[in-house]
């Protein structure tokens, strides 16, 4: 089955199968805009041959991710999900499988464990990752500080669902690493999900000046309006530079 056909098929009739045929209801996925970005993004980058990606489910975004590596030399996806048997019923490797894709392999670990391992294991840097795993603060926060030592200068880190508070939070923290640039960002993504908070944030956020903002309203307000008219649902990071901080930098966020 082509890539084309099984991405049409899963977003018409709203349905994944197992490799035995089970049938389930979508769920959790990536919508096909951000697939598009994704897909986008590593087209438009012939560099981009080795690639890491954690929490797949039902593997929509696998499928975009290696679809855009696909008949590149020495082309590598390494996938993170310890529930792709328990919760997600091994969907997203059949999917791969299905469309034929052979260059990707599944560490059955949680991240905390598994991107150690790899940053002590991989001779070669990656040159792209997806961040949708556990969404977390703290866990979101950890995702992103291996994924940016892992990703070689000139690659990319994306991470989803960044309209969510936790993970929101962890973005705005790293967007002020001195080593990335916030690249090209795809504003109109999902935002039916959150699109009352949304509006309201960015209407709220759209009236007051920055300025008058953080003085009149407490932080924690002023961060949670900045932070929703600011992100979208998917940002990416282009590392443009070493990690040359020294040991006393931080910057607020």
């Amino acid at each position: 089955m082509t890539f084309e056909t099984l991405i049409d098929e899963v977003y018409r009739t709203r349905t994944v199968r197992d490799a035995l045929g089970n049938e389930y209801e979508l769920s959790s996925e990536a919508d096909r805009t951000e697939g598009e970005y994704l897909l986008n993004l590593i087209s438009s980058d012939s560099s981009i041959v080795k690639s890491i990606e954690i929490g797949c489910a039902y593997g929509l975004s696998s499928l975009f991710i290696c679809e855009g590596l696909k008949n590149r030399s020495g082309a590598s996806h390494t996938i993170i999900d310890p529930k792709q048997r328990d919760i997600w019923h091994d969907v997203g490797i059949a999917q791969l499988e299905r469309c034929g894709f052979d260059f990707f392999n599944l560490m059955r670990i949680p991240s905390e464990l598994a991107l150690p391992q790899l940053l002590l294991t991989q001779s070669e840097k990656f040159d792209f990752a997806f961040i949708d795993g556990w969404h977390t603060f703290d866990q979101t926060m950890l995702d992103l500080y291996y994924a940016s030592r892992l990703v070689r200068v000139g690659g990319y880190i994306v991470t989803d669902d960044c309209n969510w508070p936790s993970v929101s939070a962890a973005i705005a923290y790293y967007s002020n690493y001195p080593m990335f640039t916030i690249g090209e960002k795809s504003s109109q993504l999902r935002e039916n999900r959150t699109s009352v908070r949304r509006s309201i944030g960015r209407a709220v956020s759209s009236k007051i000046p920055p300025g008058i903002a953080q003085w009149m309203l407490p932080a924690a307000i002023h961060n949670r309006f900045y932070r929703i008219s600011r992100f979208p649902s998917m940002v990416a990071f282009k590392k443009t530079a070493p990690d040359l901080r020294d040991w006393t930098w931080f910057s607020d966020f």
